[in-house]
């Protein structure tokens, strides 16, 4: 069957440059000249938005989509960029939840690709951030509310000359080998997005990451606010079955949302308690805690956490699960080949059921290299994630709780396959 134009599009982009998720370490950057070229051939959409800048180690995505989705309650249009994608490319470019059109992509590459070479030689990172601030721009979003992709000072997201608000959710280790070696030194990366006079939102984090926070805040003489200041305001927003993720994230979100308000902008409270009990779903938010519970089945938790920090809050929130619905945990488990994985399989709970796995991705480690990592966790080696899935759940009680993790790889492919495997599996 041939294929769509929207399609080969996303096959040029994935095919045609360096993309860090697929090809890892090669495809880095470490500098901005790429992203100032594209930006510069798409007359600077950079310098006529309004941003709120998001770095941090855990969390950054959903602090994003949950600002997103109350600005997007209060009326504003509001432009959202995020990654990985997890099923489809327009998943990191929405508008007030809705994605970027299947033919603003094609228009897109087509132009990138008439210009041949006219543009530099952007990363898909890069190509894709010039793509997203394009289409904000023409699509006259009131406000943009932008993940970094890694890091902060380097990532292409810096590009933009200032913003209403920066903040950081957290730092922990991660990606050491572009961002330095220990936390001290991968905060003053992340730390690299404050610019003059912005204020600065400091998420929940370690004291000598909040002291280099500091540190770059008074060079650039930034207000500095404290998500610790309004937690037990957050947690007016938390209902009963408040999800792990909700739990972290909800007070840097709801800090964010106060200092814009103090900046002017109109957001009631009835928009921020409406925008922070439902973000998921009025973003499309898919893939942290994401709960699907199925008739007469385990619950499935689909939950890409994969370094250290995010490991041992997700570990410690299924165990409460698993407890509370009376059941057993079952993990399903794939990894990449290009990081150290030994202090996270540490933290994998020795009393689970594993099924090993591998992402459909250049970078995967195979299956079975997965279901070496650590020798004393019991599992099977299953190759493909849906597979995985439909094997753990058919040895699976109803009680029991099923962890699809690892990678936000694995995540993805089991959104996107269940589907068609699981005749219940919500749409």
């Amino acid at each position: 069957m041939s294929k769509t134009a929207y399609e080969r599009a996303v096959e040029a982009l994935f095919t045609q440059l360096p993309m860090f998720q697929r090809q890892g370490p090669a495809a880095y950057k470490a500098d901005l000249s790429a992203t100032k070229l594209v930006c510069a051939a798409l007359d600077h959409p950079e310098r006529t938005l309004k941003y709120v800048h998001v770095a941090g180690t855990n969390g950054k995505g959903t602090v994003c989509h949950m600002v997103a989705a109350a600005l997007q309650q209060a009326g504003h249009r509001v432009g959202l960029f995020t990654s990985p994608h997890l099923v489809d490319f327009r998943e990191r470019i929405r508008i007030d939840g809705e994605c970027i059109p299947e033919e603003a992509v094609v228009d897109f590459v087509a132009r990138w690709q008439a210009a041949d070479g006219g543009w530099g030689t952007p990363s898909f990172f890069e190509l894709t951030f010039g793509m997203a601030l394009d289409h904000f721009r023409r699509e006259a979003c009131d406000i943009v509310v932008l993940e970094t992709g890694m890091g902060g000072r380097l990532d292409s997201t810096n590009v933009i000359p200032t913003a209403e608000v920066c903040a950081v959710t957290n730092i922990g280790l991660d990606h050491q080998q572009f961002l330095g070696p220990d936390i001290r030194t991968i905060a003053k990366e992340k730390a690299g997005i404050f610019k003059d006079g912005v204020p600065v939102v400091l998420g929940p984090m370690r004291p000598e990451a909040q002291s280099e926070m500091l540190s770059a805040a008074m060079k650039s003489s930034s207000e500095m606010h404290y998500a610790r200041d309004v937690e037990s305001e957050a947690s007016a927003h938390l209902g009963v079955e408040a999800s792990l993720v909700k739990e972290k994230n909800l007070s840097t979100a709801l800090a964010v949302l106060q200092v814009l308000q103090s900046a002017g902008w109109d957001l009631s409270e009835r928009a921020i308690q409406d925008g922070l009990a439902d973000y998921a779903h009025l973003t499309g938010q898919r893939g942290r805690w994401q709960r699907v519970d199925m008739p007469h089945a385990a619950t499935v938790v689909l939950d890409g956490a994969h370094n250290v920090d995010g490991v041992a809050a997700t570990v410690k929130a299924l165990r409460g699960l698993a407890e509370e619905r009376g059941g057993r945990l079952t993990v399903i488990w794939g990894a990449v080949a290009d990081k150290d994985h030994s202090e996270v399989m540490a933290l994998l709970p020795e009393e689970a059921s594993y099924v090993w796995c591998a992402a459909d991705i250049p970078r995967a480690m195979p299956a079975g290299a997965v279901s070496q990592l650590r020798p004393g966790l019991k599992g099977v080696v299953v190759d493909r994630p849906v597979k995985a899935l439909e094997r753990a759940l058919m040895e699976a009680s109803s009680e029991d709780v099923v962890w699809v993790g690892g990678s936000l790889f694995v995540v993805g492919d089991v959104l996107k396959d269940a589907p068609s495997v699981f005749a219940q599996w919500p749409a």
